[in-house]
C-alpha cells in the first residue's frame, strides 16, 4: 500500500477505454472504509458514465474540464441526515475522497480530485447536473479513467516542514 500512496498523483488526461465495473466497485468499497466521526459514514456517491452528464459536470468548475474526457467520475456527496457533529462531515468526506484516489492508483487507473464544496456556485451547478435534493451536499468529484500518463513517484518530502514538540 505504501507504493500506492507514493505513486498516486493527479492525472487529467484519459484515453478511450472503459473502466471495468469490478474496479468501480472496489473503488467504492475502499471509499466506504474511510474513517468518519462517530462512525457516521455520511457519504453517498453518484457514479457518472453518461457522456452528456460528464460534459455538464466538466463545466461546473474552472478546474473540471477533464471530466468530459474521463471514462467516468464519482461524485462524493454528504448526506445531511448523517451529520452527527457540526463540520466533521467535511473531514470524513475528505478521507473518503482520498481513499477513492488511492484505490484508483491501486487499480491501475488515473484520477483527479476536483473540489466542489464550499464553493456555492460550483455546488449549485453540480446539484443541478445531478438533480440532487437539498439534503445531499456535493463535496468533490473524482475523474477516473485509463491514461497514457502513469502514476509515478514524485518526491514531495520537505524536511523543513517538520517541527518537533512545538513550532520554532
Amino acid at each position: 500500500m505504501l507504493e500506492v500512496i507514493k505513486n498516486r498523483r493527479s492525472i487529467r488526461t484519459y484515453i478511450e477505454k472503459e473502466v471495468e465495473e469490478d474496479k468501480v466497485m472496489e473503488i467504492l468499497k475502499s471509499a466506504m472504509q474511510a474513517p468518519s466521526s462517530k462512525n457516521s459514514s455520511p457519504w453517498e456517491f453518484v457514479v457518472v458514465d453518461d457522456k452528456e452528464i460528464l460534459s455538464k459536470l466538466s463545466n461546473t468548475h474552472h478546474k473540471s474540464k477533464q471530466i468530459k474526457d474521463a471514462n467516468l467520475c464519482i461524485v462524493v456527496i454528504g448526506n445531511k441526515e448523517r451529520f452527527f457533529k457540526p463540520g466533521k462531515w467535511i473531514h470524513d468526506l475528505g478521507a473518503c475522497t482520498q481513499n477513492i484516489l488511492l484505490e484508483c492508483t491501486n487499480q491501475g487507473l488515473a484520477s483527479c480530485w476536483i473540489g466542489v464544496h464550499p464553493k456555492r456556485k460550483v455546488m449549485d451547478r453540480v446539484r443541478a447536473a445531478l438533480n440532487l435534493p437539498e439534503i445531499l451536499i456535493p463535496y468533490s468529484i473524482v475523474s477516473i479513467g485509463y491514461s497514457e500518463e502513469k502514476n509515478e513517484f514524485i518526491d514531495k518530502f520537505d524536511e523543513n516542514k517538520i517541527h518537533r514538540n512545538r513550532f520554532e
